[in-house]
């Protein structure tokens, strides 16, 4: 008890120096954890979006629509095209990748390579791997989403706010929503009063197709420009699933399939306006097409997911167009998959991350790119373009120059060279081998320090 009571005289005797002590021990802790330095490096003015909309159009092929394509029928038959304007302006004024292929071409796993940018992803690895909702989450957006089809639970679960047609029926629609308490009140309360499909009334047939996706586009183009006039400063993603193409095809054929898409087609201009007054990306894309056979009476029948016609190019050949501030107006060539997608679209909005579980590419559709260098010590690095041309130089480990010219760069640490062919948004990782004497220097000294107070601290205790 007495050598305890002195041990505390001792202590409090020693306060301001042993106080001294621990904090240039936690100092130099904090200074040995924290090695990595992020710089970001504006070399050009970029303009990022405030967020972006994703339009899938269940079953809408990309060959009923492009220009560039003709659709057939399974015995070779040639088939109509949908009579569109919006649709084609809307990607005359951004950019329109030519040959997107859906590795899955069915709801479900269409849904999932899209939004996880894997191509062999289903239902049950959404609720595993990385999304871009978990992506941009970390970034401070919200996700939100209005869901005919595709709404399947693991979606759900990825969603700040839904809302979602529970019963999968035109005829008797059940519209749900599922929020967290992460989703602002007002937009909560704004989806609910949506959750009244009044526009399917006194609808029949076809008509009654095209209202059912007119709601989920009116919903939609409802929650975009609340949050933009009443959340200006809140970041979000916006998913849209409209599912009446889709279900036109498989019931009604060809031609009323393209009746449905035209009718989308008159809808779609209200959310793309949205969009573009208020800095958002605008995505249109497809989970998977359509193909059409006949039935020994003639009856002319759609489908996606069954062998016979998954393997048709109407089937797996799906649009994507994309509009946003910092999109180039464009149409790209060459064969893309649908895993492609995901990755574009964090590009899209500067969200300079790796899916890990991606299986895709960026597609180059912005008007910049944007390059991470990492390296492993604050080293200087230097960004050339043509020959002995400096663009950009920062101190660093972690450096990101936004805002690059796509063009051949060279990197430059120290005596070590990359090149690199920069089209789109790349991160580099270089494993220099030399170790940087500064960082050697600098953690000896910090290591000393701790070394020290802690003896100090221990002579204190013996006295």
């Amino acid at each position: 008890m007495e050598r305890l009571e002195c041990l505390v005289k001792k202590l409090k005797k020693n306060e301001h120096h042993i106080t001294i002590i621990i904090a240039l021990i936690l100092t130099g802790l904090i200074l040995l954890l924290s090695n990595a330095s992020a710089i970001d490096v504006f070399v050009n003015p970029v303009h990022s979006p405030n967020g972006a909309v994703l339009l899938i159009v269940d079953g809408m092929g990309s060959s009923y629509i492009y220009p560039e394509f003709v659709p057939y029928d399974l015995d070779g038959n040639e088939l109509g095209k949908a009579n569109l304007s919006n649709i084609i302006s809307i990607s005359e004024s951004g950019t329109r990748v030519l040959d997107v292929r859906a590795p899955q071409p069915s709801t479900t796993p269409g849904h999932s390579v899209l939004t996880t940018g894997y191509s062999k992803a289903n239902e049950d690895t959404v609720g595993e791997m990385i999304t871009i909702f978990d992506v941009v989450r970390k970034h401070d957006y919200i996700c939100m989403a209005v869901m005919q089809k595709g709404d399947f639970e693991e979606m759900r679960a990825e969603q700040d706010a839904i809302l979602f047609d529970a019963s999968h029926s035109i005829r008797e629609p059940l519209i749900a929503l599922d929020y967290k308490l992460s989703c602002p009140n007002d937009v909560v309360e704004l989806m609910q009063e949506w959750q009244n499909n009044s526009l399917l009334e006194e609808k029949e047939g076809v008509e009654r197709y095209i209202a059912y996706n007119e709601w989920a586009i009116g919903a939609s183009d409802a929650i975009a420009s609340f949050m933009c006039e009443n959340h200006p400063d809140q970041k979000f993603l916006l998913t849209v699933n409209v599912g009446a193409v889709d279900l036109a095809g498989h019931y009604f054929g060809s031609e009323q399939y393209l009746y449905v898409i035209e009718g989308l087609d008159r809808d779609i201009y209200g959310l793309y306006k949205t969009c573009s007054e208020s800095n958002l990306i605008f995505i249109i894309k497809a989970d998977h097409g359509m193909a059409f056979d006949r039935t020994e009476i003639g009856r002319e029948v759609g489908g996606h997911a069954s062998e016979k016609y998954a393997k048709t190019l109407e089937t797996q050949r799906v649009p994507l167009i994309i509009n946003g501030p910092n999109i180039r107006k464009d149409i790209i060539s060459g064969i893309y998959g649908q895993e492609d997608v995901a990755p574009t679209l964090l590009s899209g909005l500067d969200i300079m991350e790796v899916l890990p579980c991606s299986d895709g590419d960026i597609i180059p559709v912005k008007e910049y790119a944007n390059l991470r260098v990492i390296v492993g010590s604050p080293t200087e690095v230097v960004v050339l373009q043509k020959g002995d041309v400096s663009v950009a130089s920062a101190s660093g480990d972690y450096i990101t120059f936004f805002g690059l010219v796509p063009y051949n760069y060279t990197i430059l640490v120290s005596s070590h060279e990359e090149h690199i062919n920069l089209r789109s948004d790349q991160i580099v990782e270089l494993h220099i081998s030399r170790a940087d004497h500064r960082m050697i220097i600098a953690t000896m000294m910090i290591s000393v320090v701790m070394v020290v107070g802690l003896l100090a601290i221990w002579k204190i205790m013996r006295e």
